[in-house]
């Protein structure tokens, strides 16, 4: 039985070696090799897009009086400075990205001393299984953070906004974030904007008419997020 059981497993393993060879020998295992790592930096917010956002960011970086919009996807999909038809206007949205990703780019940013910044992060982290308390306490450093370095911009901290119930978000928890975010903007003499509201409907997911796929937001979305807050903008 165990002289069987081998002779199954050298043949299992020359039939593999064999579809290796065919497929182009060790090039194709030092190819495969290459894809898993790219895929496993995928799931952080350390993948290829974030590096190539970031390097263009550094390499144009933000002028002084600039009005920067930071944030994730919902952020980097719109042309802030045709939104406005300000020139001035900084978009520096990057798919998928996160709090602690934020974080890690914001030299390039802070550097400037932009006039004012519109932060909006934070439902990549709870996509990302992250709880309210982690969520909290990394807004509570990317703030502190931003204040201690640029201490003349003018923060504006939006609110998490609301998204279709079968996406893995919880618009309770969502809910619950905003108001420590309200909290927290209140204690550091920030302006808190909620946009949770102007987005929700009566049982508190995102209006899909203002949305393509229940997290991200179209065309109408954008408008009504302009009016919501072009005060700030102008002011």
């Amino acid at each position: 039985m165990i002289k069987i059981l081998i002779t199954i497993n050298v043949l299992l393993l020359l039939f593999i070696a064999y579809v290796i060879y065919k497929k182009g020998g060790l090039r194709f295992l030092k190819n495969r090799l290459i894809l898993l790592k790219n895929i496993s930096k995928q799931q952080g917010y350390n993948n290829w897009h974030y590096q190539a956002r970031k390097n263009i960011f550094e390499n144009m970086p933000c002028q002084e009086n600039s009005i920067v919009f930071l944030g994730d996807s919902i952020t980097e999909f719109c042309n802030w400075n045709e939104l406005f038809n300000k020139q001035n206007i900084k978009n520096r949205g990057i798919s998928g990205d996160v709090i602690k990703g934020v974080i890690n780019r914001l030299d390039e940013i802070i550097a400037s001393k932009p006039k004012k910044i519109f932060l909006m992060i934070g439902t990549n982290d709870l996509g990302n299984r992250r709880n309210k308390h982690q969520i909290i306490s990394d807004y509570q450093k990317l703030i502190d953070t931003i204040i201690t370095k640029t201490p003349k911009t003018a923060l504006y901290v939006q609110s998490i906004l609301p998204t279709k119930n079968s996406l893995n978000r919880d618009n309770n928890v969502i809910m619950a974030i905003n108001r420590e975010l309200e909290k927290l903007a209140e204690k550091k003499n920030l302006i808190y904007i909620n946009l949770f509201d102007v987005f929700k409907t009566a049982n508190n997911q995102l209006d899909m008419s203002l949305s393509y796929d229940g997290l991200h937001l179209n065309g109408k979305g954008y408008l009504l997020w302009k009016e919501a807050i072009k005060k700030y903008i102008e002011d």
